[in-house]
């Protein structure tokens, strides 16, 4: 449901449910992965190489997927801007409102397609990007009404 937000227990953050990541960014990489596969056992020379390198790009691609699809929360904690993601190094990175610059998406062609792109958030002093943000104009909506900046 577009829009929803859920309180988080003993904090005053909510959770915004609209900012996820896609499912079907990962569905991308797998494909590729399932389409060099035979560059390497039916390739020779060169294509094996070719096929080698999209195998193991891909997988690191659809690995870094599946971790951020674990990981990424975006939440408003006292009228602050929260980014949490990361696995192994954790990223908490908060941008109060009137530091936001601007809020933009990026969306290639095969994500448009399937339905999924990023949110580059611009502040004062930095510059955050959400990957493979599901439907990625309800989340940029759903940041901005949030925090109070909508239009």
């Amino acid at each position: 449901m577009s829009g929803q937000q859920n309180d988080l227990k003993n904090t005053s953050a909510v959770v915004l449910d609209d900012v996820i990541v896609a499912p079907s960014a990962l569905f991308g990489s797998l494909l590729i992965f399932f389409f060099s596969v035979p560059f390497v056992v039916f390739g020779n020379g060169f294509l094996v190489m070719v096929g080698a390198v999209m195998i193991v790009l891909s997988f690191i691609d659809a690995a870094n997927i599946a971790t951020l699809m674990l990981t990424t929360k975006c939440l408003v904690n006292n009228g602050n801007l929260v980014i949490k993601y990361g696995l192994s190094r954790r990223l908490n990175i908060s941008i109060p409102p009137p530091a936001i610059r601007d809020i933009k998406i990026k969306q290639t062609w095969f994500g448009s397609i399937f339905k999924y792109g990023s949110i580059i958030i611009v502040g004062d002093d930095l510059g955050v990007m959400l990957q493979y943000i599901k439907n990625p104009l309800a989340a940029m909506e759903a940041i901005k009404k949030s925090i109070g900046i909508w239009p």
